[in-house]
Parts: C-alpha cells; sequence; structure tokens
C-alpha cells in the first residue's frame, strides 16, 4: 500500500497537519503487538506473513514412564508459570520435557529452551546470554539484540505481546525475567532449590520404578528387581545407569556387588548416595582407557561435546575417541543427542572426582585447540581485525578451505567458545577473546561480547599482563563504538592508549580513538591521532593491508575538514597498496572513499562510477558490512542528479543493510535521504552521532529560518565545514539574502564544493536585479 494511500484510508479527508509523522507514530504502536508483520519498502507499508515460531524444544523422551499424576495435573493447569522442583536425578528434567511436548499445541507460535546449568560444576547461562538466544529465536536479527539487560528484557517481552509462546527454563536456580510475564505465554521451571509455586517431585512409585525397569528390559525376580528400585533410592537416574549396566550381566550378581563393601544401608539411602552407588559400579566395570576419558569429559566447560572434543581432552585418534565415547553411552555415563554428548549435572561432578592429576592438562590442550581453530577461523570470517600476536600452543587447531567453513564452525562452537573463555585461566581467556571479538561483533552478538571482554580484561589483569590488558580495553572501545557510546569509547581507548607497549598496537589504538572523535567532530584530534598512527605504522615492517586501511581512515578526516583534494590523495595511496597486494576489501574501501570525496566535490557522474565499484568489490569479497555505507552514498548522488525514486531505493536498500550489521549512524544517515527526518534527528541524538543530525536539520531549516540561524551556529562552533556553505545557503535561502549567498558560493569555491557553488549561483541568478532609480531618453 503506497503511503499516500495508507493516509487516506487511516484518515479519510481529513488527515492530520503531518501526516508522515503521525503515520510512523501509529505504525511504532502497530509493531509493539505485531512487530513481524509490518514491513517497509519502497512502496510504503506491506503486511507479510508471520515466521514460524522458534521449536527449541529437546525430542520427546521415547522411554519416558510414570509421573502419570503429575502429568495430568499440570498439563491442565493454565498458571503462567509451572514450575518443578527436587533433588538431583528424580527427573525434573525428563518430566519438563515430556510436559512441554503433551501441552505445545496450546502454544503455536513456538517453544524456547535453556539449560541454565544453575547447579553444574561448569559456568552458568546467564539471564543476558539466555535472553540474546531466545530474541534471536524470536526473530530479532542478532546486531538488534540490545547489550543492556533492562532492554532486552523489555524487547523480550514486546516480542511475546499477541503470541502464545512456551518458555522452559532447566536447572535455574531462581525465577528470572526468563519467564516471561505476558498474557498468553507460559514457562515450565526446573531447579533443586525451593520456588514458589512448586511442584516438589518425590521418587518414582514402586509401580512407576517397575515400568521403566521393564522398558529397560531388566530381567530378574520380583524380589531382586523390587532390591534394586531400593537401592537405587527409586531414583530415576540411578536406576538408568544400573538398567545400562545389566545389559550384559545378571541382577543377582549386580545386587551383590550394589550391597557390598558397606557401601549403602537400605534404610539409610540417600539420593546422591544412591546415584554415585550405581556410578561407581558402572564407572569400575568400564575399561581403563574409557574410565580415564570419563573422568577428563568432567573438565569440558560447554553443555555437550563432540567425537573430536574428547579426542583432545583424552590425547586420542578420533577412531579411539569415537569407541570410547560410545563405551560410556552404553554405559549410560553419557547422553547422545545426534552429533552431540552431554553429562548429567550430577554424573559430572562424580566424574569430576575421578579426574585425578591429568585435568589440568586435558584442559590445556582443550583451551589450545579451541583457541588455534578460533584463531584460524577469525582470521578467515574476519580478516580485517587487527589481533594478538599468536600464542605457542600445545595442539594444533583444524584448517579450513573458505570463510563459510570457519563461519560455520564458529556458529556451531559459539555457545562452547563463550563458556571456555569465562572459566579458562590466563592467558587463554584474553586471546580467546580477542580471537572472537570480530566474529561476535560482526554477527550481532554483542551481550557475549561484551562479557568476555570483561572476562579477558579481568584475566589479563590478575595476571598483570598490560597486552591483553589494552587488547580488551580497545575491544571495549570498538564495541562501544559501534553501539554510539562515544563517551565510553574514547575513555577505552584513553586506557588502552596508555597502556599499549609498541609502536604497532599504539598505532592501532589510536587509528581507533581518531575515528570517534572524526564521527564526534573532533576533527583536530582526529587528525592528530590518525596522522600519529599512520607515521607509526610506516616505522616497522611492511605490513600494507594496514596501512592502507589507516592511510584511507587518515583520507576521510581531511574530507571531513572539506580538504577533498587532499583526501582523494590518500585515498589514492591506499588505492595503489590494496591494488598491489591483491586485497580486493582494501580495495573496495579505498574506491569508495574516492566516490564520496567526488560527490562532495559535485562531481557525480566520477562519483557514482566509483561508488559502484565499491559495492561491486564487496560483494565479491564478501564483506556485506561495507555495503550500507556505499548504498547511502549512492542514494545521496542519486537524489543531487535528479531521480528521487532512485534515491528512496537505495536509502532503502542502505537502512535495510545497517538495520542486519547494527550500523546505527548509517541508518541515521539513510532516513535523512528517505525524508524522516525527525526520525533521524531522534536516532542521531539518542547515538550521539552529530553529522546526521546536522544534515536532517540542513533539509528542515528550508522552512524555518530560526533552526537555519541555529543550524550555522551549531556548524560553525563544532568546525562542520563541509556543512558550513550548505548551511550559509539554506539560510540565505530562507530569507532571501544575497549577502548570505554570495557567502556561500565562496565557501564552496573555496571548498571545490561544486553543487553547492552551483546551487548559490543559481539563487543569486533568480534574485530581482537591485533598484537603480529611473531614466531618461
Amino acid at each position: 500500500m503506497l503511503f499516500g494511500d495508507l493516509v487516506l484510508a487511516v484518515w479519510g479527508d481529513e488527515p492530520p497537519g503531518k501526516p508522515l509523522p503521525a503515520l510512523r507514530t501509529l505504525m511504532r504502536r502497530l509493531r509493539q503487538s505485531v512487530d513481524d508483520e509490518i514491513v517497509t519498502d519502497a512502496t510504503g507499508y506491506r503486511l507479510v506473513v508471520r515466521a514460524p515460531g522458534p521449536s527449541q524444544l529437546p525430542a520427546d523422551l521415547p522411554d519416558f514412564v510414570g509421573r502419570e499424576a503429575e502429568l495430568a495435573s499440570l498439563s491442565t493447569t493454565d498458571a503462567p508459570v509451572v514450575v518443578i522442583t527436587g533433588p538431583p536425578g528424580v527427573g525434573k528434567t525428563a518430566l519438563a520435557i515430556k510436559l512441554a511436548h503433551r501441552v505445545r499445541d496450546r502454544f503455536p507460535d513456538g517453544q524456547l529452551h535453556v539449560d541454565l546449568r544453575g547447579f553444574s560444576t561448569g559456568s552458568e547461562v546467564t539471564v543476558d546470554q539466555a535472553l540474546g538466544r531466545f530474541l534471536r529465536a524470536l526473530g530479532v536479527p542478532p546486531e538488534r539484540v540490545p547489550v543492556d539487560l533492562d532492554e532486552q528484557i523489555e524487547l523480550y517481552r514486546s516480542k511475546l505481546r499477541g503470541r502464545r509462546v512456551l518458555v522452559v527454563l532447566d536447572n535455574a536456580t531462581e525465577l528470572s525475567p526468563l519467564v516471561p510475564g505476558v498474557e498468553g505465554c507460559a514457562a515450565v521451571v526446573t531447579s533443586r532449590n525451593d520456588l514458589e509455586g512448586q511442584v516438589r517431585l518425590d521418587v518414582l512409585a514402586e509401580e512407576e520404578a517397575q515400568a521403566l525397569l521393564n522398558r529397560m528390559e531388566v530381567d530378574g525376580s520380583p524380589e531382586e528387581r523390587a532390591e534394586l528400585i531400593r537401592l537405587c533410592a527409586h531414583l530415576p537416574l540411578a536406576l538408568r545407569i544400573a538398567g545400562a549396566h545389566l545389559v550384559d550381566r545378571h541382577l543377582p550378581d549386580y545386587l551383590a556387588e550394589l550391597r557390598g563393601d558397606g557401601r549403602l544401608d537400605a534404610l539409610e539411602i540417600e539420593g546422591d548416595a544412591a546415584v554415585r552407588a550405581a556410578f561407581e559400579l558402572s564407572n569400575t566395570a568400564l575399561p581403563d582407557d574409557a574410565r580415564r576419558l570419563f573422568g577428563l569429559l568432567s573438565v569440558h566447560p560447554g553443555v555437550d561435546f563432540d567425537v573430536r572434543d574428547a579426542a583432545v581432552l583424552g590425547n586420542l585418534s578420533i577412531e579411539d575417541s569415537a569407541r570410547q565415547v560410545g563405551v560410556l553411552v552404553g554405559a549410560g555415563l553419557v547422553q547422545q543427542a545426534g552429533e552431540r554428548f552431554q553429562l548429567h549435572d550430577l554424573i559430572r561432578l562424580f566424574a569430576s572426582e575421578q579426574v585425578g592429576a591429568d585435568g589440568p592438562a586435558a584442559l590445556r590442550r582443550l583451551l589450545s585447540f579451541y583457541l588455534a581453530t578460533a584463531r584460524t577461523a577469525a582470521d578467515l570470517a574476519t580478516p580485517a581485525v587487527k589481533r594478538l600476536d599468536r600464542l605457542p600452543l600445545d595442539v594444533d587447531g583444524l584448517a579450513f578451505s573458505t570463510a563459510d567453513e570457519a563461519r560455520a564452525w564458529l556458529d556451531a562452537k559459539r555457545a562452547v567458545l563463550v563458556a571456555a573463555a569465562q572459566v579458562a585461566p590466563h592467558p587463554f581467556a584474553s586471546h580467546l577473546t580477542d580471537s572472537l571479538r570480530g566474529y561476535l561483533y560482526y554477527g550481532g552478538y554483542r551481550p557475549e561480547l561484551k562479557m568476555l571482554l570483561a572476562t579477558g580484561l579481568a584475566s589479563a589483569r590478575a595476571a598483570g599482563d598490560v597486552v591483553c590488558q589494552a587488547a580488551m580495553h580497545n575491544g571495549r572501545g570498538h564495541l562501544r563504538w559501534m553501539l554510539g557510546e562515544f563517551d565510553e569509547a574514547l575513555a577505552s581507548f584513553g586506557e588502552a592508549v596508555e597502556l599499549t607497549t609498541s609502536d604497532r598496537s599504539r598505532a592501532s589504538v589510536l587509528n581507533n580513538r581518531g575515528l570517534v572523535k572524526r564521527d564526534t567532530g573532533d576533527l583536530t584530534g582526529a587528525l592528530a591521532d590518525l596522522g600519529e598512527a599512520v607515521r607509526l605504522w610506516r616505522l616497522g615492517p611492511d605490513e600494507p593491508g594496514v596501512l592502507a586501511a589507516m592511510l584511507f581512515n587518515l583520507g576521510t578526516i581531511h574530507g571531513a575538514r572539506a580538504e577533498l583534494r587532499t583526501a582523494i590523495t590518500y585515498f589514492e595511496e591506499a588505492r595503489q597498496i590494496a591494488e598491489a597486494t591483491g586485497s580486493t576489501i582494501n580495495l573496495a574501501t579505498a574506491v569508495e572513499g574516492i566516490g564520496i570525496a567526488h560527490r562532495e566535490l559535485g562531481e557525480f557522474a566520477e562519483a557514482r562510477r566509483c561508488l559502484e565499484a565499491a559495492l561491486a568489490g564487496y560483494q565479491d569479497g564478501g564483506a556485506a558490512e561495507g555495503e550500507p555505507n556505499v548504498l547511502f552514498n549512492l542514494a545521496v548522488v542519486a537524489a543531487e542528479t535528479g531521480d528521487p525514486e532512485q534515491a528512496r531505493a537505495l536509502a532503502l536498500r542502505s537502512l535495510e543493510t545497517a538495520r542486519k550489521f547494527g550500523e546505527l549512524r548509517i541508518e541515521a544517515d539513510a532516513l535523512v535521504v528517505l525524508e524522516d527526518l525527525q526520525g533521524a534527528v531522534e536516532l542521531a541524538n539518542r547515538i550521539g552521532y552529530p553529522v546526521a543530525r546536522r544534515s536532517a536539520q540542513l533539509k528542515l531549516a528550508r522552512h524555518d529560518r530560526e533552526l537555519a540561524e541555529e543550524l550555522v551556529r551549531d556548524v560553525r562552533d563544532n568546525g562542520d565545514l563541509l556543512l558550513e556553505a550548505q548551511a550559509v545557503l539554506v539560510l540565505a535561502e530562507v530569507t532571501g539574502d544575497v549577502v548570505l549567498a554570495g557567502e556561500a558560493l565562496e565557501l564552496a569555491r573555496s571548498r571545490e564544493q561544486g553543487a553547492v557553488v552551483a546551487r548559490a549561483e543559481a539563487f543569486l541568478a533568480a534574485q530581482p536585479p537591485a533598484n537603480g532609480g529611473s531614466t531618461s531618453s
């Protein structure tokens, strides 16, 4: 539906004075409940079919038995929160998953699931980590997931409003904000702790335990089976371990071992002791190599592992690892789901008691493997990110043929890599964070990145490692810069500068800080930082790729100072380096800069040629994050050359891709071209981005003398030389002041801003001649 048609449909013949802002307000309100169904494109607003909801429940349990009374009661309740509590091994998770599958038809908009690992020996899953996963599953692009926890909670609940979604929170320590609290949605929570509104599970009744033994095909007399149930304390976990152990053994022999050595007294048996007894017998019966691996698996930091992870932990071949893991699955000590494996929390705890002195070396091997592979993958997936020097490692990592392969591994291992960095000793925590930060940032996993940067910094501080401290501050500065938190970014980069120990690292940080100063209008400070960065980098060994990037950045500072020909000189040097080294992305970046400079000069044909070449370069190089800014500049060229329809289409593409990558600055720029001027001002003010704010005000001021006067003062006070001539010309146009127009003309000529020169000359030519009095013939 076209915007004009929609205005007519909503308000008829009496639209408000400013229909487009009113329409935006209306759409904003509608999106609070139907966000995924309203899409903006070049024609206006349109409705689309809502995407299928998430389906994250683990597989239903085919051998689930018993709990019929609890299932019947819980599956008919309309309570918004069902809390299942009880001791470890009693079957809380199994009941929760069975219940979720039984009622899933009542929640057609999806089911979310997370194991919060609240009682695990490893790191817990934090609320903001879980929220990030849920928001992505609910259709929020990763880069749009807020870093602030309160904003995450607000967005989570807004995405659930108007939907019927079931949320399963396993192993929670409390009722957290992950519980939806939204009408129509419900949560199933499991915990060992007593929580409000709980249904506390008891052990299995005799008949239920007998049914479980039947399902596992455990033979024996009624008396023997009854004794097994009693010695396993009626606990499902203990019975399952025993059942797996009895596949090729006689029950009387197993019972004798279970009673033996005075380990258990049937009258005093407790849950943990029952599981421990079953575990110890099963563990003792393992072959020596499988028993050793079982203990080592307890040091794995993630929720699950694969055969290669186990091979690294055990220093085994892939074949031996697969065989030993299979033995552990057969013994009921390891649970399998496809190619992934995991340990029950209680079994992991017992396994950790068996690991002995080999544990630290095994963990170091695993961390070495993860770090080596993550670094190789990150170098392929995000090659432009400058990283710490590689550590010498005990284990080689995987190799990848393509960037797509590298990203696929990072995607598959993201959760375990984050968990590994949280528990890793120094220097692994800092180096894992440094290796992952580009991938996490550009993938939009910013809550995880924020947490890891804090972890890496704490680890480096504790070790007194100033090199890693500087890298972590640099990473925090980049994250804050991209989030529009410019003051915090400058502070982080400032701390990094103070901690740098080499010309190279200092140059890298100065480069980043200079760009933040550029974006906040401090062009003098930006020129000093970028000039020093280039000087320091030229002193060291030849690294042409980084030098090309720095030269490009320095060119942007000269461009912002309206020194456009000087800017092109730096861009051209960067282009030559990129061509000589065959760097597709660096070449695209340099050509983009040349195109933008020609746009500012009013040389639109050359600008379009360069910008289209840059867009093709980003696409060929697989650097989609470079596209939004090129599209915005092409939109400006189209607008300046009298093609508003093409300008709008390009700006919408820019807006869409900017939102995909979380580029709020480019989003604000695109809104200016789309004439959403108030929206651009609001966003620019929120993120502290004066360039887009002034560009929007430049258009608004064409009908507002007071705003035009304020804009001229603002531009001059802040040294925005590129906009000065345009702002003065707008004020001249609003007031009809030819003197001001002449001033704008001279400013534009001095800075070679051809389009502004042409507009000022046209304005002056259109003014009537001054009255020189009457003449006589």
